[in-house]
């Protein structure tokens, strides 16, 4: 996931309640903590470590901009850092969310991880459709979201075919789904190996109209793209993610080998990207996941979010 600070970003309306014993005093002591730490890693070491001294049920519940509540747990290394900190987190996705809802019904959050883009789409579209294939992250996202009349949450991997049987590693102390389990790659002893039942995009996505995919899957986007075909054609528009470590780009890579598709970066506007030296150049962080805009060029629905976002950008 992309995350970090941007002064360019609108400001966001927050509303902070906190949810257990001493959770302010936690919160504050996880808040000083970020300005010390050195590294991500050693942020996560910290609040893992201060979370001995606090109840386990600790938690801030964070509504943004009007959105239902994300309840943030107080011992997550990732959460406490991204979407607590003052600072906007993925600011493109927000503008791309605000841009694309007065003209599309539905938004997909494919990797949806415990809900944070869910909770925060929910007021904008008719109809979410959540997935999320680690149990334990997929409970934090039923917390989030369950109860939101407009979400259908999946428990499910998406992939390039539907109705099989997927095998991952669920990394230890990580925020993400995980990495799928192949020979000769034994998991760490800390770690968890489940299985889920794949789904395919277009399985998903209500045939004949666009959608709007928000796409996070850990490395297997080429996978889950390839189970896009139909809902490309229907004029869907895709956020997807190509990672700082992928020196290849290979989701930009496999979208590009088709003619009919176009990539975009987003800053103030969608920029398009032509090249794999384009993307390449752009991934300057190798622990950072670039977010970028894919779509079949004769997509209406790409043609209004950029109208939208460039009429946004003009106040």
């Amino acid at each position: 996931m992309t995350a970090g600070r941007d002064e360019r970003a609108p400001r966001e309306v927050r509303a902070l309640a906190f949810v257990g014993f001493g959770a302010r005093l936690q919160y504050a002591i996880l808040m000083a903590l970020f300005r010390l730490a050195v590294s991500r890693s050693h942020y996560g070491r910290l609040a893992r470590g201060l979370s001995w001294f606090f109840p386990k049920e600790n938690g801030v519940l964070l509504g943004i901009d009007g959105a239902p509540p994300f309840r943030v747990a107080l011992d997550d290394g990732y959460w406490t850092r991204f979407a607590l900190w003052h600072t906007c987190y993925e600011p493109e996705i927000a503008q791309l969310l605000k841009a694309a809802a007065p003209l599309v019904r539905v938004f997909c959050d494919l990797g949806a991880n415990k809900g944070y883009w869910t909770v925060r789409a929910a007021p904008l579209f008719d109809r979410i459709i959540a997935v999320e294939a680690a149990a334990n992250t997929f409970a934090a996202l039923e917390v989030n979201a369950g109860q939101l009349a407009n979400v259908t949450l999946h428990r499910a991997a998406i992939h390039s075919e539907s109705r099989q049987q997927l095998t991952f590693v669920n990394v230890a102390n990580s925020h993400a789904s995980g990495r799928l389990l192949v020979g000769g790659d034994p998991p760490d002893t800390t770690d968890m190996i489940e299985t889920v039942e794949t789904r395919h995009i277009d399985d998903l996505v209500p045939a004949g109209r666009p959608a709007l995919i928000k796409l996070d899957v850990e490395g297997a986007e080429v996978s889950a793209l390839a189970g896009a075909r139909r809902a490309l054609r229907d004029g869907a528009v895709i956020i997807y993610e190509d990672h700082g470590a992928d020196p290849a780009c290979a989701p930009s890579r496999y979208l590009l080998a088709d003619a009919k598709m176009r990539i975009f970066c987003f800053e103030e506007g969608l920029e398009r990207l032509t090249s794999v030296d384009q993307i390449r150049a752009l991934k300057t962080d190798p622990y950072k996941g670039y977010n970028l805009v894919a779509a079949r060029a004769d997509s209406p629905l790409l043609a209004g979010i950029a109208a939208n976002l460039d009429a946004l950008a003009k106040g």
